[in-house]
């Protein structure tokens, strides 16, 4: 963050529309960094940065850099075996007994040597100590590329401007992997929140109660709570700053490419939680830390999410907890409206956990991989039986363009498997052959051209199909469909005759 008086902005219209560094400063990036040498002064540096204030004209850019700088070297004082204060008071007694407080560049010269005799010391080594203690010098930097600064500059002035924020109102569809940080931040810098859901999930994190009220430490939480806020892949912020009357800040991540840039990894609360993706069964898609649940007014963070075809599934594993975390974590998950699976040790409150509502597995010490399986295919024949026949109204009403369609994009446009493909039966006009559905018209006039041409191998089958823009892949299926047999001479299905009775 930096000093409010350095916050660099204008209001248009009743927003507050912030003057961001971008690649045009560079230069001005790169010679301030310049000025940062290890083992110089800091009054030398101080100068440096007066000359190149005067050469640009934004002064609050400069001086805003020059801050960020600053807090990444280390200042010292230069080691003296005198104590700076004792040397001076020396000095100035010897100076004011016997000049009456003048002297002149010689008398300057002899009090220096006198005081140096009494203390036993040289005279160059007093000169060192006299102001030894108001002499910093840099002695560690840790120089940022330009680009970086001016990252870094931009946070700090997104910062800078939600110090005065009353309210912020923050939209995210970011995995629960990115949002989980934000709301433990939220959480630790003591801040209120309320969540709600519709296309995405909306924070109100809301200020004190008046605006007479907002104080130092209020606006420093805001402002701490601003990375963790950039780091996340998606997000729309709003915040209403309070100047001389009520202004809107609105920023997104469309500007991400402005602040620095945060790397992340999957962080496993617990063993029981690293070892699952690898125990769930063939077909389900396992997605760690998934878009957060809105539950009440606050938000819960599943473990995992489960996919397979249309079904989407959320997982807590409820291991090693206390108590008291299990109570409150019950009171949250029970306020939970997307379907919950409950993974929960036995001795963990059971007759509590049950009180959810939800599916719920239970273990000893670890996750049983065939039980996990049996109660995944326990929710698949549940939701299958609940959408077997809404999934037939949807493929009765499907429009399929042309003479036939891959089986594979049928399953993906419905979201279901191959085989409850097959117990639900083709969509009207359409018959599935191997892995196709082709049109009953497609299949009449294939008969009457097979009929006619008469072809007497699978090789010359082929030809017909393409030549009627059919799949030729379809080959072996289609004799037996239109009344034709099938000799196998060999493992080569194009030499395969065809037998007509």
């Amino acid at each position: 963050m930096l000093p409010s008086q350095l916050l660099r902005g204008k209001v248009v219209g009743g927003k507050l529309i912030l003057k961001w560094a971008l690649g045009s400063e560079l230069e001005l990036a790169e010679d301030l960094i310049r000025i940062f040498k290890v083992g110089r002064e800091l009054k030398e540096i101080e100068e440096e940065e007066e000359e190149i204030e005067e050469y640009y004209s934004d002064y609050k850019l400069v001086r805003g850099l020059y801050i960020l700088l600053l807090r990444k070297g280390r200042f010292e004082r230069p080691k003296s075996s005198l104590d700076p204060l004792e040397a001076r008071r020396r000095v100035y007694r010897i100076v004011n007994r016997d000049y009456h407080g003048f002297v002149s560049y010689e008398e300057r010269a002899d009090a220096i040597r006198r005081a140096a005799e009494e203390i036993g010391v040289n005279e160059e080594e007093l000169e060192r100590a006299l102001w030894a203690d108001f002499e910093l010098k840099l002695v560690e930097f840790n120089a940022p590329e330009p680009e970086e600064l001016l990252k870094e500059y931009n946070l700090a002035l997104l910062q800078t401007a939600l110090f005065k924020s009353s309210r912020m109102h923050l939209l995210t569809s970011s995995s629960g992997g990115e949002v989980k940080p934000l709301l433990r931040a939220l959480k630790g810098l003591g801040l209120m929140y309320t969540a709600s859901r519709r296309d995405k999930l909306e924070l109100t994190i809301d200020g004190p109660a008046s605006i007479l009220k907002l104080t130092t430490k209020y606006g420093v939480a805001m402002a701490k709570l601003v990375p963790f806020i950039v780091r996340m892949s998606d997000w729309d912020l709003r915040a209403d700053i309070v100047r001389r009357k009520m202004v809107r800040l609105e920023v997104s991540h469309r500007m991400r490419d402005i602040f620095p840039e945060y790397e992340g990894g999957i962080d496993y609360d617990s063993s029981l939680e690293r070892e699952f993706p690898q125990m769930c069964p063939q077909g389900w898609k396992v997605y760690r830390e998934p878009e957060p649940l809105v539950s009440g007014s606050s938000v819960i963070i599943p473990d995992f999410m489960l996919e397979k075809g249309r079904i989407r599934i959320y997982v807590e594993i409820m291991g090693f907890w206390t108590p008291e975390y299990v109570e409150r974590k019950i009171e949250k998950l029970k306020d939970v409206k997307e379907p919950l699976l409950i993974i929960a040790r036995r001795d963990l409150m059971c007759s509590r956990v049950e009180k959810i509502r939800k599916d719920i597995l239970y273990f000893e010490r670890k996750i049983d991989p065939v039980e996990l399986a049996r109660k995944l295919k326990e929710i698949e024949e549940r939701y299958w039986s609940d959408e077997r026949d809404r999934i037939r109204e949807e493929m009765a009403e499907l429009r399929i363009d042309g003479k036939f369609l891959e089986v594979d994009k049928l399953k993906s446009i419905l979201g279901i498997s191959e085989a409850q493909l097959r117990e639900i039966c083709c969509p009207e006009g359409f018959e599935l052959i191997g892995s196709y559905l082709i049109s009953e018209e497609a299949i009449s006039s294939l008969r009457e051209e097979v009929m006619k041409r008469r072809p007497s191998k699978v090789r010359e089958l082929k030809g017909i199909l393409a030549d009627m823009g059919l799949p030729p892949e379809i080959a072996t299926y289609v004799p037996g469909r239109i009344g034709i047999g099938v000799s196998w001479s060999s493992l080569d299905e194009d030499e395969a005759y065809l037998v007509y009775t």
